[in-house]
């Protein structure tokens, strides 16, 4: 068996192995080859600072790296872990990161994050061996919306700019890795930014993705919450493009968002724990 990075591995071979690792997940699912390339881009992958177990030459386990810099540090972000079937048990998860994690202090990386499943108890114990901890309990929803109530007053405006300096100000909670501005801003052409303002203030906006029916970002400033902002913004988003959409990686301590999204019909469909490797030793 050889361990090295995936530097120069087809795109193919990823997706093959992608595909076996996670076809008997908690939530199995499938991907194209353009939807593990969007994925890969999403995610900031750097193949340099993946890595894979190889068996005979054939890739059969791999942890996908995604890199950024965040507030000063250099973040790795692992975009996704798999190992086939018939070759779990045996702790390739643990022998990849004892190879790969040299790597990524010989590059200065600061820490390592991922999410992992709360029910996936063998990977959050590998995840431990390795020395990761857990930050924060994340959960996703999906489902059809039943929007109540709307806010007549409001005025909705499509935008293209992000202005995140008055955007991130009405933030209670970090987005994960997938929803952060740096990401985002990586995709202006394809997320939908529709602003609520009331006497020319924004207000309140959401981020939107028509394509995978997903919410990446939602936030109301502090003055002007419980007044149906966010209600009258996703309200808009289903006249266009339907009632059926899901939001992913919502921080557990803010009450509020879990409530608001119960309250509008999502359904909890997933928790996650979100886990760091703090390299800084």
């Amino acid at each position: 068996m050889e361990i090295k990075t995936l530097e120069g591995t087809d795109l193919k071979e990823i997706l093959n192995i992608f595909n076996k690792s996670f076809s008997d997940y908690y939530i199995p699912f499938k991907l194209t080859k353009k939807q593990l390339s969007l994925k890969m881009l999403a995610d900031k992958t750097n193949l340099k600072l993946s890595v894979g177990a190889f068996e005979n030459g054939n890739l059969i386990s791999f942890i996908l790296h995604g890199f950024d810099t965040i507030n000063n540090q250099k973040v790795a972000y692992n975009a996704g872990t798999g190992v086939i079937p018939e070759k779990r048990g045996i702790g390739l998860t643990k022998k990849m990161y004892r190879f790969v994690l040299p790597l990524l202090i010989e590059k200065e990386i600061n820490k390592v994050i991922l999410e992992v499943i709360d029910k996936n108890i063998q990977a959050i114990k590998s995840y431990e061996k390795t020395g990761f901890r857990t930050k924060r309990e994340l959960v996703c929803y999906h489902g059809n919306i039943k929007i109540i109530a709307t806010n007549k007053d409001l005025e909705l405006k499509k935008l293209q700019k992000y202005d995140w300096n008055t955007m991130r100000a009405f933030w209670d909670i970090l987005p994960t890795w997938q929803n952060s501005i740096n990401v985002l801003n990586s995709f202006k052409s394809t997320n939908i930014l529709l602003g609520g303002y009331i006497k020319n203030q924004l207000v309140g906006y959401v981020i939107y993705n028509a394509d995978i029916k997903r919410i990446l970002q939602i936030a109301v400033g502090q003055n002007f919450r419980k007044k149906q902002i966010a209600s009258t913004l996703i309200s808009e988003l289903t006249k266009k493009y339907g009632n059926k959409l899901s939001v992913i990686n919502v921080d557990k301590s803010s009450k509020s968002t879990l409530e608001f999204f119960s309250k509008i019909g999502l359904e909890k469909n997933l928790e996650q724990l979100e886990m760091e490797l703090n390299l800084n030793k």
